[in-house]
């Protein structure tokens, strides 16, 4: 059985019965988990050196993560609320406290170390890949709620959502160096905001 192997056979995330889980190995597991991915990247981040780091043992972590996509998943990638605008239904106000709520996630160090191999690792695994999208896009609701009634459609949030990670996300895996900046969220805030609502042509071309 390898180092990474479950020793006690539980592998579902969830705490043995009667074993409360102690929320002091929790935090050290995670704070471990960035710790690591800055020093090693994701490639080399192993179970057993998170665990040798925050004191503890692989058997805790799979107790509580199914594994290291999980693990790293939830120490690095927030699922962070879209907050309330001082003015409700300014367009350009809403739309940047998506870009802004987005650029929060994944502008960290270890974010950008750790995405490459978990965006892989998370793919490859289907029942992973939908637990962890479903994760990050919980807040989603409360957003569209206040964004799209009585506009384009309730398919039109999901998919400005997915504009905004998207290009995020190939910033970082594409263009490395590339910062996530003030700049970046005024020039895609402005960039969506200049063509929302879309155009109609009143003679019907």
């Amino acid at each position: 059985m390898s180092p990474e192997s479950n020793t006690d056979g539980n592998r579902s995330g969830q705490s043995a019965p009667g074993r409360p889980r102690d929320s002091r190995i929790d935090a050290a597991i995670v704070a471990a988990t960035r710790e690591l991915i800055l020093e090693t990247g994701y490639p080399r981040l192993s179970l057993s050196a998170i665990a040798a780091r925050a004191n503890t043992t692989t058997a805790a972590i799979y107790r509580r993560w199914s594994g290291k996509a999980q693990l790293v998943h939830e120490a690095v990638l927030f699922a962070e609320s879209v907050p309330a605008i001082d003015h409700p239904g300014d367009m350009r106000d809403e739309i940047r406290a998506l870009v802004e709520t987005i650029r929060v996630i994944f502008d960290r160090p270890e974010v950008r170390m750790a995405l490459p191999g978990l965006i892989a690792d998370t793919v490859a695994d289907p029942e992973l890949h939908a637990m962890m999208i479903g994760r990050l896009a919980g807040n989603l609701t409360v957003f569209e709620s206040r964004f799209g009634q009585g506009r384009r459609g309730e398919d039109q949030l999901p998919m400005l959502a997915e504009v905004v990670a998207g290009t995020a996300i190939f910033r970082i895996l594409i263009r490395r160096d590339a910062a996530l900046d003030d700049t970046w969220v005024d020039e895609m805030t402005e960039m969506i905001t200049d063509s929302w609502p879309p155009r109609t042509s009143s003679d019907g071309n």
